[in-house]
Formats: C-alpha cells, structure tokens, sequence
C-alpha cells in the first residue's frame, strides 16, 4: 500500500515538473521569436542605407536599383521566412491563439505595401504550401494599416 502511495506522489510530481518544462519551453520560444523579429526591425532602426532601401521598397520594387532590390528581397523573404516559423510553433500549440492573432495582424499591415506583396509574388514559392494558403486565405485582403 505505501509502495503504491509512493507511486502516485511520484506521477504527480513528475507530471508537474512535465508543466512547468512546457510552459518554461513555450516561453523560451516564444521570447527567441521576439528576439529574431526584434533583429530584423533593429535592421530597419540602425542601418541608414538599409532604412532608405526598406522605405523606397515598401513603395514597390521599381523604386530601387540593382543590389538594392537583391536587399529588400532578401530582408523581405527573411521576415516571410520568420512569421512562417512562428505560424508552424503556433499551430503545433507553441503559442497561444492571442500571440498569433498580434502577428497576423502586423503580417497583415506590412503586406498592404506594393513592394511587400510584389516580393510575396515574386518568391513565395520559396515558403512551405501549407504558409503559402495561409497568407492566401487570411492575410491577402485582410484589412491593413499603415504602419508608418
């Protein structure tokens, strides 16, 4: 009887220490998400070349020249690649439903751009089809704002 008593203190603390672990994993995620989104806005802040190249590409891929459209697709394809990544941790229940809903909609508000949805055009199919229907179906035609 004391041995199956044992047994039953010893699931409940595992188990609790298998909750606490989840929920220190979706926040150590969560935060490294933050941080790899907080890099690529501090791109846009502290690089004055790159800042006028991001500002004259939102406007579309014709307002830039040679090397500087090759910067903005790359910075641009980068940010797809990072919301595409933190939409597959959401889905797999990394993060909760009102994270993602803030993202989306940031997603949304940056792909009201021309420059933006010209990229998305131009190399989506560099992204996973499961992403590419999601941005199809969610993000294209959603409301935007400016974000500037």
């Amino acid at each position: 009887m004391i041995g199956g008593v044992a047994i039953i203190v010893s699931l409940t603390y595992v188990g609790a220490q298998i909750r606490q672990n989840t929920k220190a994993t979706k926040i150590a995620t969560s935060q490294a998400f933050i941080n790899t989104h907080g890099s690529i806005v501090l791109h846009i802040s502290t690089d004055k070349g790159f800042r006028d190249i991001y500002w004259r590409g939102l406007k579309g891929l014709s307002n830039l020249q040679g090397s500087e459209t090759a910067a903005f697709t790359a910075w641009t394809i980068h940010t797809f690649r990072a919301w595409e990544s933190f939409y597959f941790q959401w889905r797999e229940g990394v993060f909760d439903d009102h994270l993602w809903a803030g993202w989306k909609i940031q997603f949304c508000d940056l792909y009201g751009y021309p420059g933006i949805r010209e990229v998305w055009a131009a190399r989506n199919h560099q992204l996973s089809e499961e992403f590419r229907e999601l941005v199809n179906e969610e993000i294209i035609g959603a409301e935007s704002r400016s974000l500037y």
